[in-house]
């Protein structure tokens, strides 16, 4: 709370005003106020009296400092139960199928993998490749005239001469242009939720071999 004015100072008031408590909480802050309210009532200037301006003035200040305590006071309490709701919404994403950004994929053998692409503006060709580690071509997929968005596909886990590929990581990449103009693009592929790390900034979600990631970067729930 700001000083208040007071037109005949005295050493009582300079006293009191020294020990007040440090506390700012609402009821101190009024407290305090009505003490010096009182205190620069009796030791006024009779000659020079409080105008009424005076006492608006200083009523309107400690009302608005109540009034961003009690603003912060429901913001704190609106935060902590945004953050216990995501909370509770991020863990029952455990064993769910996500499809998140990434440039590798897990593939088990004799199964169907899903990957994707988020494509961020029109496009007259998307051509997208899985590699192995040794960067050999297993399969290619292009697309032509595709508008910007998220778009999944299917990966039937077989190379180009139609045999199936062992379980493990396999790179994906992705080329999108519009005439000769380069488009940017992101490759996605399917994860599954591990578990739900929480901490103080952003809860991280585990994916077990496909590593980590934010919540932020979920571009589709699957199953």
């Amino acid at each position: 709370m700001s000083v208040i004015n007071i037109h005949s100072p005295t050493n009582f008031i300079e006293k009191d005003h020294n020990n007040l408590p440090s506390n700012t909480d609402s009821l101190n802050l009024q407290k305090n106020f009505l003490t010096l309210l009182v205190a620069q009532i009796k030791n006024q200037d009779p000659t020079n009296p409080i105008k009424n301006s005076d006492l608006t003035s200083q009523l309107a200040q400690i009302n608005t400092t109540n009034g961003i305590e009690k603003l912060n006071n429901i913001a704190l309490q609106f935060a902590n139960q945004m953050s216990k709701n995501q909370s509770i919404y991020l863990s029952s994403l455990i064993g769910r199928h996500l499809i998140i950004p990434n440039k590798k994929i897990i593939h088990t053998k004799d199964t169907e993998t899903k990957f994707g692409i988020q494509l961020f503006e029109n496009a007259t060709l998307v051509k997208i490749k899985i590699t192995d580690e040794k960067n050999k071509v297993l399969h290619v997929k292009e697309i032509k005239d595709i508008k910007s968005g998220i778009y999944t596909f299917v990966w039937d886990g077989k190379d180009l001469d139609n045999k199936n590929v062992m379980t493990g990581k396999y790179n994906i990449s992705v080329i999108a242009k519009n005439q000769d103009k380069d488009v940017p693009v992101k490759s996605l592929s399917e994860v599954v939720v591990n578990s739900i790390i929480m901490s103080a900034n952003d809860p991280i979600i585990d994916l077990g071999d496909a590593g980590k990631t934010t919540a932020s970067n979920i571009c589709e729930i699957l199953k």
